[in-house]
Order: structure tokens, then C-alpha cells, then sequence
């Protein structure tokens, strides 16, 4: 039988038990003739690494002591005691308690605030010295000694304000080597002395090696800025092979590198920008090989054991893939739109594309389906919204005309012509902008002309007042939502059913924003606003969501809804998706209720009839 020939589940598991074993094959070959061959350029990538870092440990730690010894030198009191020590024969510090204290006391307290262990040091121009090596330690170096160590002295002609010294043996006889950053202890024109912080090489050493799991393994050595070895940890070294095969490789990278010194072992070297020095990490590279040839049979056995474990689950996977893919396949092919799924021996080459095209036909179809619904859910919407609006039109058109005929009557004098002017106004506001959404500043303006007209009604008994944030002006909004609210302060603040309230009548337009939203406010001192209809609007409103795919029965939404205010809040509910503000307060002092409405500045999406 022919490869093409076999089922889809056998297909799939011999190709993928053939690429799997060419995969182990390749990778075993790989890694081993990759491990051999790249073992010591691995090492010294590491060691290159670790070499840059120790160096700039290095660095960290001097430029940490130079802060240090900047901070005494600038301190004045020590600056003062400096500049007063005279000269003399013998030491001078030892014998003066005050020049003593002022440099034990300060010392001993950087000591004890700084992670740094060093030893801190003060050699007068003089050559009287102090030396602070722990918070209870104090020592002392005859001048003599001082005097005559040529080292010390060069330094203290050389120096202008710092210096780092390579390892040496330290200047107080001490016989340990250590390494030095001096500063000057000076004013402007004068130099005073020395402060020296020093570093032992055996504690520098096993600190800056301390990050290393097995640091026994490793050896520093430093060359000097004039390319000197000054210091070595390693116990046994020949240093004149060892500077020969650092100066091989120095001579192609100067500043890094890495170099062989003997057969099993491999170094790197980084040259520090801040000192001059050279410092050079050496490693014994046979824990590494070992390392490697335990991982070379380790990952041989777990390759044994994952081709096992590989064909076995490839094997049990295809199995079970295939046959629930083949018992559909089978189904598909006989299934008639409208009819259910009947179980039809059937086969098939390729399953799973044959699949994979029927469900994306199915999808593709519900997908049509699901825009029709939404385009319609979409006019729906539009068609109720449009009503609302219009519903205003008439409403407001009434009461205004009520308004004009009474005045008209009432007083018969020229006021009549001037409301009429003010009413053709709200006609032509009422009557444009079918459908679509205005500014604040548009709203703001067509309730001027309807306040207009209500002042002449009303003359005196009726004030108010307009207190607006200009910034909002340009805010975009139903059409049609303020006038209501005021509107609202006539028909059921002042002139409820059965109570009169007595003028004078105050109403109050404010608007403001804090950082995320805008509100606008309308207060008067009429009657306070009905709770039980309050609750009831707010009932339809959490009532009336977006909800993407949910149907909603828009025509028990909107049926009965009425006019004014609830009709305003409603439409506002849907121009801003259930993100508008809405709220009810009254103050029993000064007898004002207050109806705030308010949008986010910038809104997540707008109902629009333009998108769903």
C-alpha cells in the first residue's frame, strides 16, 4: 500500500515519528560535536562576562572610597585641625587630644555609616599619621618610617587631588598589600595632607568573588597601568609565561580579551577606564569539561527516554484526533440544510480541511445573519429616538402659546410682539437639527429666549440667573435638553396640583466639570421634586441597556414614556450609552432643588446614526 493510500491517522503518525527521530538525530549529532568543539569559547564568553563585572565591582568600590575621603575633605572642623597642625619631631597626633578626636571621631562614624571595608588613614604634610582601621581600632606610624618610605613621599609630591594606587605593601608597615585611593587634604592654594583609604587584597579578593558559586575555582591577578603584575591571588603562578600569553592577546583586543595559560586553564582580562589597571580572571577549565561530559551521557539517556515517551503519545494522540474528525466528517457529508446529523459510513483523504471548510461556511453564514439583526436592531433604535424628538416639538410649542395668550391678555401692550420674536426663535431651534447633536452654547442660548419670554410673563415675580463654565461650550449634546428642565420648574415647581407657590420665583443655571465629567445644573425655589417619580425614572433606566447581541424591547422601553423630563433623560440615556449623570438634590435651607445632568468629557462612543 502507498503512502497517500493510508488513513489521515496513520499519515499523521508516521510523519511524525520520522520528523521526531530525524529532530533527536540532528540535535544529538549537534550537540555533541557543538559541546566538544565550542567548550572553551563558551567558557570564555562566561569568563569575559565575569571579568567585566569584577572590574567594575572594582570601580564601584573605589569610586564609593573617593566619596568617602571627598566627604572628609571637605568637612571643615577636619579641614581646620589639618591646616593647624605644626611640625614637629615626633608624632603630633598621638600626643593632642583635640587634633586626635577630630580625626578618630569622624573617622570612626564614615566607618560605621559606610558598607565599605577599608582602613581610613591621615598623613600630614608633616607626615604625622592616624589610622582608624575599625570603629574601636586606632594605630599609629612613627614619621621616621614615613618619611623614609619613598612611595609615600612621591605620592605626596605628586598628588593634585586623587590617586589610586595599585596593590603595594601599605605604607604603616603593617606588611599587608592593599589597595589605595588618596586624596588630598587642601584648600584652594595649600596643600595639608593625605587621606588614604585602603583595601586588603585578601578580603577585596574573596568579596569580589563572593558572587561565584565555587569562587576556589577562580584566581584574580592585576597588572598596573604600566602593565606590571602587582598582584595575584593564584597560589602558584609563573608570571613570565603568564604575561606572555596575556601580552599575545593584548596585542589584537587591548582592552578585553581572553587568553590560555596551560592546558586546563583559561583567563580573561578587562582593562578599567577609571584606574589604567588590567584585571585578569583565570578559571581551571577541568570542572567544566567533567561538567559536560556527565551532561553529554545525561542528555543521551533523556533523549532514549523522550523518543519513547514520544511515539507513545504521538501514537495515542493521532488515535483519538482522528476518529471524532473522521465520525463528523462522515456526518457532514450527508447533512442537508434543515435536516439533522444522521451517522452515514462515508470517508475522506483529508478531514480535517474538508472540516474546516463546512464550519467556516456555517460560520460565515450565522455571520450574515447576526448583521442583518444588528442593522435592524440599529433602525430600530434610530426610528423611536427620532419620535422622542419630535414628540417635543408640539409640547413645547403648546405651552409657550398658552404663555404669549395670557400675557397678551393680561396686559395688552407691546411685550407680545417682542415674546413673539423670542418664540420664533425656539421655533426655528425646535424645528433644525432634526436628528442630530448640538453644542452646549446652542442649548444655552435657546433657553435664554425661553427665559426671556417667561420673564415677561412672570416681570418680577420670576428671577434668575446664569452662572457658566465657558470651557463647556463646545461640548456636544442632545438636541433639546435643557429647555425641558427649566420648563419642568414652572409646571411642577411653582405651579403644582393643588399648591401654589408664591413668588418670587428663582432659578438658577450652572454648569462645571471636575477631570472626568461635565455637569449642568438647574435649582429653583419651587416645590421639591415627587420621590416616587423620581425612583420610578430611574427604574426605567437601569431598565435600558447596551447590551451588544441582547434583544431589547425597544417599543415597551419607549411606549408611555411621556414628555419633559422624562422624555430629556431618556433620550440623554441613550445619546451617552448609560454613561450619562442624572441626579435629584434639595436644600432645606435655602428651599432649592436642584437637578443635575452631566456627560464624561470624553466619551468611550455616541449614539450615532452612523454606528449600532
Amino acid at each position: 500500500m502507498k503512502f497517500h493510500e493510508f488513513s489521515f491517522q496513520k499519515k499523521l503518525f508516521i510523519s511524525c515519528i520520522l520528523l521526531n527521530s530525524l529532530l533527536l538525530v540532528g540535535f544529538s549529532l549537534f550537540f555533541y560535536y557543538y559541546s566538544a568543539n565550542s567548550l572553551r569559547e563558551n567558557m570564555r564568553s562566561t569568563l569575559s562576562g565575569s571579568t567585566s563585572m569584577i572590574q567594575n565591582n572594582l570601580d564601584t568600590l573605589l569610586n564609593d572610597a573617593d566619596n568617602t575621603l571627598k566627604e572628609l575633605q571637605l568637612n571643615t572642623a577636619l579641614l581646620d585641625t589639618a591646616r593647624n597642625i605644626p611640625e614637629s619631631e615626633n608624632n603630633y597626633l598621638p600626643t593632642h587630644i583635640a587634633a586626635r578626636s577630630a580625626f578618630q571621631d569622624r573617622f570612626r562614624t564614615t566607618l560605621m555609616s559606610s558598607d565599605l571595608d577599608v582602613s581610613l588613614n591621615y598623613v600630614s604634610k608633616y607626615y604625622d599619621h592616624l589610622g582608624i582601621s575599625s570603629p574601636n581600632g586606632t594605630s599609629y606610624t612613627k614619621k621616621a618610617v614615613l618619611e623614609n618610605n619613598p612611595y609615600l613621599t612621591g605620592v605626596m609630591d605628586s598628588i593634585n587631588y586623587v590617586l589610586y594606587v595599585p596593590p603595594h605593601k601599605d605604607y604603616w608597615k603593617n606588611n599587608r598589600t592593599v589597595v589605595s585611593v588618596v586624596r588630598s587634604m587642601r584648600d584652594i592654594y595649600h596643600q595639608y595632607g593625605l587621606l588614604i583609604a585602603d583595601f586588603d587584597m585578601d578580603t577585596l579578593t574573596r568579596q569580589l568573588l563572593s558572587g561565584f558559586d565555587t569562587p576556589e575555582d577562580y584566581d584574580i591577578t592585576i597588572l598596573d597601568d604600566t602593565d606590571n603584575l602587582v598582584y595575584t591571588s593564584a597560589s602558584t603562578l609563573n608570571r613570565q609565561t603568564f604575561l606572555a600569553s596575556w601580552r599575545s592577546a593584548s596585542e589584537i583586543s587591548p582592552d578585553s580579551g581572553s587568553f590560555s595559560y596551560g592546558n586546563l586553564s583559561v583567563s580573561s582580562y578587562h582593562l578599567s577606564d577609571k584606574t589604567g589597571w588590567t584585571v585578569i580572571l583565570s578559571e581551571n577549565s577541568s570542572i567544566f569539561a567533567a561538567s559536560i561530559k556527565r551532561l553529554l551521557i545525561i542528555s543521551t539517556l533523556l533523549f532514549v527516554i523522550m523518543f519513547i515517551i514520544m511515539s507513545t503519545f504521538l501514537m495515542v494522540l493521532t488515535r483519538n484526533l482522528t476518529q471524532p474528525l473522521r465520525q463528523l466528517t462522515d456526518k457532514l457529508t450527508v447533512l442537508e440544510p434543515g435536516e439533522n446529523i444522521s451517522a452515514i459510513p462515508g470517508s475522506s483523504d483529508n478531514e480535517v480541511i474538508f472540516l474546516t471548510n463546512a464550519i467556516q461556511g456555517y460560520l460565515s453564514e450565522i455571520y450574515d445573519q447576526n448583521q442583518r439583526l444588528t442593522e435592524q436592531r440599529k433602525r430600530t433604535l434610530i426610528a423611536h429616538y427620532d419620535t422622542m424628538e419630535a414628540q417635543l416639538n408640539p409640547h413645547f410649542l403648546y405651552n409657550t402659546l398658552s404663555v404669549i395668550g395670557m400675557t397678551g391678555l393680561a396686559s395688552g401692550n407691546m411685550d407680545v410682539s417682542n415674546m413673539c420674536t423670542e418664540l420664533s426663535q425656539l421655533l426655528r431651534y425646535s424645528l433644525s437639527y432634526t436628528g442630530q447633536s448640538v453644542i452646549l452654547s446652542q442649548e444655552i442660548d435657546n433657553a435664554r429666549h425661553y427665559l426671556y419670554i417667561m420673564k415677561i410673563r412672570y416681570e418680577d415675580d420670576l428671577e434668575y440667573e446664569w452662572q457658566l463654565d465657558d470651557s463647556l461650550n463646545s461640548i456636544t449634546v442632545p438636541k433639546l435638553i435643557l429647555q425641558p428642565l427649566i420648563e419642568n420648574c414652572f409646571q411642577h415647581g411653582f405651579h403644582q396640583a393643588g399648591v401654589e407657590i408664591p413668588p418670587p420665583w428663582k432659578i438658577s443655571i450652572r454648569s462645571h466639570c471636575d477631570n472626568t465629567r461635565w455637569y449642568l445644573s438647574i435649582s429653583n425655589n419651587g416645590a421639591p421634586f415627587p420621590e416616587e417619580k423620581f425612583a420610578a425614572l430611574h427604574q426605567k433606566l437601569s431598565g435600558f441597556t447596551f447590551t451588544g447581541n441582547q434583544d431589547m424591547d425597544y417599543e415597551n422601553t419607549f411606549r408611555h414614556q411621556g414628555y419633559g423630563l422624562e422624555n430629556t433623560i431618556l433620550r440623554f440615556h441613550i445619546y451617552y450609552r448609560g454613561e450619562e449623570y442624572f441626579h435629584v438634590s434639595r436644600n432645606d435651607s435655602d428651599n432649592l432643588t436642584t437637578v443635575t445632568i452631566g456627560g464624561p468629557l470624553k466619551p468611550e462612543k455616541l449614539f450615532s446614526r452612523s454606528t449600532p
